[in-house]
């Protein structure tokens, strides 16, 4: 079955910001890499007296790491991207298409492992610019996280069932 008008519009305006967003995104994360100072919460979870500097090498490490996470998010976000590609041109009820929904749900749960993961390391990383005896391992878990597992979770299970019902819609038209 076709996509109506409204839904290929739609899918070709929000194809069109996903890109936009992967650039944008992609951008700002290299750039932040490259100039940007510790945020203050990092430096607060690491210790750090505000008179100590991380060396250059030291936060170019910690802004690395913290990119993992931003690489999940680019791969949803081209997902996206190929999904909405799809509806535009008015291509809904498909195997490609739920599997796209399910890399989706894939990549946000990714994207919340690598936050949950990157975040003590990054800690224990800023806190190496502290004088021995001083340095910290924090270990956290956010609600934001347990809700990113959830609606990922939440679009794997779409996925999956997308899929049977373009399997039976396949088989539905083969009968006709």
């Amino acid at each position: 079955m076709p996509a109506s008008a409204g839904i290929r519009e739609w899918a070709f305006v929000l194809n069109i910001l996903s890109i936009v967003a992967m650039v944008v995104l992609a951008v700002s994360v290299g750039m932040g890499i490259l100039f940007a100072d510790l945020p203050a919460d990092l430096r607060i979870s690491a210790g750090l007296a505000p008179e100590t500097d991380p060396t250059r090498g030291l936060r170019l490490a910690i802004g690395l790491l913290g990119a993992f996470p931003v690489v999940a998010i680019l791969y949803v976000l081209a997902q996206m991207s190929g999904l909405f590609q799809r509806y535009s041109q008015g291509e809904t009820l498909t195997l490609a298409c739920a599997a796209h929904i399910q890399r989706i749900g894939a990549g946000v749960i990714a994207s919340a492992a690598f936050e949950v993961l990157v975040r003590p390391a990054q800690i224990a990383l800023a806190s190496l610019a502290n004088p021995p005896g001083s340095r910290v391992l924090a270990l956290s878990l956010e609600s934001a996280d347990f809700g990113l597992v959830l609606t990922g979770g939440l679009l794997l299970t779409i996925g999956w069932v997308m899929a049977d019902a373009a399997r039976i819609a396949q088989e539905n038209r083969e009968f006709v």
